[in-house]
């Protein structure tokens, strides 16, 4: 015991010496810190500080960091000038006075080219701040670089982290919105240390983008640097220090290595043309944990699930001498994963293995036309190939809440050339800021090998009917299933950000929107409005044929697929793109000197919504004969479905002392509708009315706290806190009643998503300290170690419920989320 004692009192002597020789001085009376901002709030780096005195004699000089951040010790008090330049924007020359009582902490926002800059002057630090300009609205979510590497943030997946603040009703099944340096992107484009900034729910009603904000998450990513810098990380997690997963009989073997840098820096010796690459390699050991019902017993095991994952990138930027700025970059990804699907009810041989490869070029040039008008251009092109193949060739089967085995009958690909850009003209006058131009959200060569239940797929109801030989149902894909097709998207907008009254912003926008399969032209206009006011200061049947069987014999013989009619999918004649009404209104308080408070009503409704509905449903009440007995079922895609959303949410942000910094955000809502989606059918097809009903994304309360704290100078402590109520889950018979195709008949009376789904309760937590080993400022050297603890209470969080009566799990889980687990991570920044 002494022995154990005195090796932990030599460590902490170690840790407080190390921390005592490296820690960097407290910012004192004697200090200017700073943070240079462009007009749209994004920090800009490699910007030049000078600080001279009265007569004009330089005391010092230095530049902005990665984050715009500046600072100058060790300044005594008296009046000094700042003059802060970079390439591209206006220099900001002002006036300072440092005292003796506090540091002095600035704001500076440089205007491009000729534009007059705007200083702000005050405070003691730098935090959340409540303006009355609509586009720094305070029910945003940011995430700077240092904010995301203080925060506990599992396998460096910085889009999940901060997905968590989006509102499940906006994102819907379309899904989340993601906008790199301004244009809409199916990634980062970069690695995960070469991301600047991560922001939610930023200028929700902005008519620069397609879809309102609050299912958007935007990144800024890192540019290039005049000096050589970079970031190396590893990141290691071995189940070895991680619990067993509640369903698991053993603890599974799983493991990861990751590998993930940038590195940027000049190109030539002017220092006008420089680079960024970043790299990323990433080995995934996981497994699937099978918790099935079979004919005889309890099917659990744990099967192995691993994936495979490169990613690389390279972008190279150019300053004109005529504050001209253009950059092109080169992305290429590749990830597989083997035995994908497998868990839950699905067993090892129904599983499937999945290869994508993508290719990408983007490019951006920024004109400086005058000091009032900016036009800058964004494009990228792309390729990428999407394969899924079944484990065997198996028919598949399918016994409705109690196992899934076969072949998965999942081979499918999917390729894509696309073109994506927006061309934005901004122009500023007095109280105006104009952004108009044009968005190509999507040019695209779409094909399709469609390959899926091409040995066909049985359905039982139950285990009784299964081990009775009788299906309910048997599906079955013949023919040639390769389509190919060409996807066109063009829109339009004009906004005008105008500053009314120094405490009163209101911007108009308007947005069109045409594509080439639907032609509602005068519905596509999207009109947007956003005002903030201070009032204190402070989508054939005929080359693919698919076949559904009715209470087949199993298996089934040909006599019986050959008398089955093929069965359609039609695009109603009626059919519009769906619109979505989204409107909020908000109060902001400012807190403290750092921090505020918001509280905010969001509503919405979509309307002429997709869902799919048989059109040769069998006529109740008998549901025996159907109106085209030439045909099965006839899946109609109609613009018919709502949906209703409300919701509160109450977010504080900021840094109300110096052991919290960060975001804490409650919701409270409602969303309930009649479709989940294209794919969507309703219980009876001539009665889509009766699907109203909670919304699939309907998760009445959300909790979540993302933040950090520096208790000590010996370490630094992330947090992160997620507490929700469960989804809803869908009540059904196991089989097909009604004989439409769909296996999702409810029980007579029985609502749509009537059962209540598990809660989930999530504690997460990061330690890390920080090695530094130079603090020669824009050259500094430091190590970063930091240890992350996921689900750290352990806590059996299920997924979902069960929801087919007939099953043996009815109304319990098969699977929960993964238990704690440990995360080591290496960071070394230069």
């Amino acid at each position: 015991m002494n022995s154990r004692l005195c090796i932990l009192l030599a460590f902490v002597t170690l840790q407080v010496s190390a921390t005592v020789a490296q820690e960097p001085p407290m910012a004192s009376p004697h200090t200017i810190l700073g943070t240079v901002l462009d007009p749209s709030g994004a920090v800009i780096p490699n910007a030049r500080a000078s600080l001279t005195r009265s007569d004009g004699s330089r005391i010092a000089e230095t530049q902005t960091n990665e984050r715009g951040a500046f600072h100058f010790d060790r300044v005594t008090p008296s009046r000094y000038r700042l003059l802060v330049q970079a390439t591209g924007f206006q220099d900001a020359n002002t006036e300072i006075s440092v005292g003796t009582k506090n540091a002095t902490s600035i704001r500076i926002t440089m205007g491009i080219a000729a534009q007059a800059e705007t200083v702000t002057v005050g405070g003691n630090d730098l935090g959340a701040q409540v303006s009355a300009d609509v586009a720094e609205n305070t029910s945003a979510n940011r995430l700077d670089r240092d904010t995301l590497d203080r925060v506990p943030v599992f396998d460096q997946d910085y889009i999940s982290a901060v997905s968590r603040f989006l509102d499940d009703s906006a994102t819907g099944t379309n899904g989340v919105t993601l906008v790199v340096n301004g244009i809409e992107a199916n990634g980062p484009g970069v690695t995960a240390s070469a991301i600047q900034e991560v922001k939610v729910n930023q200028n929700p009603y902005s008519a620069l983008f397609s879809r309102p904000g609050r299912a958007r998450v935007e990144i800024t990513t890192k540019g290039g640097t005049q000096d050589f810098h970079g970031t190396v990380n590893f990141m290691f997690r071995d189940s070895i220090f991680d619990a067993r997963n509640a369903y698991a009989l053993a603890k599974a073997p799983e493991q990861r290595r990751y590998f993930e840098g940038v590195l940027t820096g000049p190109l030539t010796p002017t220092k006008k043309t420089t680079f960024l690459l970043s790299l990323d390699q990433d080995y995934l050991d996981l497994q699937g944990i099978v918790n099935a019902q079979g004919p005889k017993s309890t099917i659990r095991e744990n099967v192995p699930n691993p994936t495979r994952h490169f990613f690389g990138s390279g972008r190279v930027f150019h300053n004109f001498s005529d504050n001209d700025q253009f950059w092109i970059g080169y992305s290429y990804e590749r990830r597989t994963v083997q035995n994908q699907a497998v868990g839950g009810t699905v067993l090892p041989e129904a599983g499937t293995d999945a290869r994508f490869d993508e290719h990408e070029i983007n490019v951006f040039y920024r004109h400086v036309v005058s000091s009032k008008w900016v036009n800058q251009l964004r494009f990228l092109v792309g390729h990428y190939d999407n394969r899924l193949a079944s484990q065997n060739q198996e028919p598949g089967i399918v016994v409705q809440g109690a196992f899934i085995a076969g072949g998965a009958q999942a081979d499918f690909r999917k390729t894509e050339y696309h073109f994506d850009g927006t061309d934005t003209v901004s122009y500023q006058h007095h109280k105006h800021l104009i952004n108009f131009g044009i968005d190509i959200p999507d040019i695209s060569r779409r094909g399709f090998d469609d390959f899926t239940n091409i040995e066909g797929t049985y359905t039982f109801g139950s285990l009784a009917s299964y081990q009775a030989g009788q299906p309910t149902q048997f599906v079955i894909q013949k023919g040639n299933g390769h389509v190919a097709f060409l996807e066109r998207v063009f829109s339009g907008f004009v906004e005008d950000n105008i500053r009314v009254r120094p405490n009163v912003s209101v911007a108009l926008g308007l947005r069109y929107y045409w594509q080439n399969f639907f032609h509602d032209v005068p519905y596509n206009v999207a009109p947007r409005i956003d005002f903030a006011f201070a009032p204190i200061k402070d989508f054939n049947g005929v080359t693919l044929l698919r076949f559904i069987v009715q209470n087949p014999s199993f298996p089934v013989s040909p006599l019986e697929l050959a008398s089955t009619p093929t069965s359609l999918v039609t695009l109603n004649p009626g059919a519009r793109i769906p619109y979505t009404i989204q409107y909020s209104g908000g109060v902001e308080r400012q807190v403290t000197a750092q921090s505020t408070l918001s509280a905010t009503y969001v509503g919405s409704r979509g309307i002429g919504l997709f869902r799919s509905v048989d059109a040769n449903a069998p006529l109740p009440p008998a549901y025996a004969a159907i109106p085209n007995p030439t045909l099965g079922q006839v899946r109609d895609l109609e613009s018919r479905g709502y949906q209703k959303s409300n919701a509160l949410e109450i977010t504080f942000q900021g840094k109300p002392s110096k052991y919290f910094t960060g975001q804490v955000q409650y919701r409270l809502s409602k969303t309930r509708n009649n479709t989940s989606g294209i794919t969507f059918f309703p219980g009876n097809s001539y009665d889509p009315a009766v699907d109203w009903a909670r919304s699939d994304n309907d998760r009445r309360h959300k909790f979540d706290i993302l933040a950090s704290s520096q208790p000590s100078r010996f370490f630094s402590v992330g947090m992160g806190v997620s507490l929700y109520s469960g989804l809803p889950v869908n009540v059904t018979t196991g089989s097909d009643n009604n004989r439409d195709g769909v296996v999702n008949d409810r029980p007579p009376n029985t609502p749509r998503n009537s059962l209540a789904g598990p809660g989930l309760i999530d504690l997460d937590l990061n330690v890390s300290h920080d090695f530094a080993f130079s603090r020669v400022p824009d050259h500094s050297k430091t190590l970063t170690v930091s240890v992350n603890s996921f689900n750290i209470l352990n806590r059996k969080n299920d997924m979902t419920y069960i929801g087919v009566i007939t099953s043996p799990f009815f109304g319990r889980a098969v699977a929960a989320q993964p238990p704690r687990r440990m995360q080591l991570d290496l960071e070394f920044k230069f």
